[in-house]
């Protein structure tokens, strides 16, 4: 049983050296799960509005707040 560090060195991924995560003034990232059917129906509805899943999600989320009086 090895109970040191390892003999190997943890590689470096090439494509996420140096890369610097976008910061958008007044915007916070999130991550979401639901069903597969659900996101299936989300991504070829935005596909067909034009807009991203993001922008999709956002906006029927801004709906139903101004629904439901929030």
């Amino acid at each position: 049983m090895n109970t040191g560090p390892t003999p190997f060195k943890k590689r470096e991924n090439p494509l996420t050296k140096n890369v610097k995560p976008v910061v958008v003034e007044g915007r916070e990232k999130y991550t979401a799960t639901m069903e597969k059917e659900l996101r299936r129906r989300v991504k070829i509805a935005s596909a067909m509005k034009g807009v991203q899943v993001s922008t999709f999600i956002e906006e029927a989320c801004l709906e139903k707040l101004e629904r439901e009086g929030l």
